[in-house]
């Protein structure tokens, strides 16, 4: 009984994201990601995603179609998660496998293909699946000076001494 009221609330308040957002309402979102942990898992609010498309009377298909409702969804959903990977990169560093993160990969490339967002969640994925050597590992090799750069966001790919 307690899961399913929870249940209830957390689809409930990540329903009331988009519309949130489309408001121009700046503190839920926020809120939602400094508090969700309360009511439940990285796991659980993912699992959701999916249902956003159906919230609101669509499915997120890939379409290259600029402006319209579609389009308006598609960017609220894009920045939330974008919002959400950005500020909370420790939700999605689950080792060894990063399931959560994969999830969110899935998600990005069937609905939002190419986009920024998919680039930077590959590009976090390869940084926790191949981590940069420690000093102790990299005793004797050379910077390489590389720096990789995604939606005006430096980061470095090379190994600063």
């Amino acid at each position: 009984m307690v899961w399913s009221v929870q249940a209830g609330r957390l689809e409930k308040l990540v329903g009331n994201l988009v519309p949130a957002f489309l408001d121009s309402d700046p503190s839920d979102l926020p809120a939602f990601l400094g508090t969700y942990r309360a009511l439940a898992t990285t796991q659980q609010v993912l699992d959701l995603l999916p249902l956003l498309g159906h919230w609101y009377g669509c499915i997120l298909p890939y379409s290259d179609e600029d402006g319209g409702h579609l389009h308006q969804l598609k960017m609220a959903v894009s920045s939330i998660l974008s919002t959400w990977l950005h500020h909370y990169r420790e939700d999605f560093h689950q080792p060894p496998e990063f399931p959560c993160l994969k999830m969110l990969l899935a998600y990005l490339e069937l609905s939002i293909p190419g986009s920024d967002l998919e680039h930077r969640a590959h590009f976090l994925l390869a940084q926790l699946e191949h981590p940069e050597p420690t000093e102790v590992e990299s005793d004797g090799e050379e910077d390489s000076g590389w720096v990789m750069e995604i939606s005006g966001e430096r980061e470095w790919l090379g190994h600063t001494k």
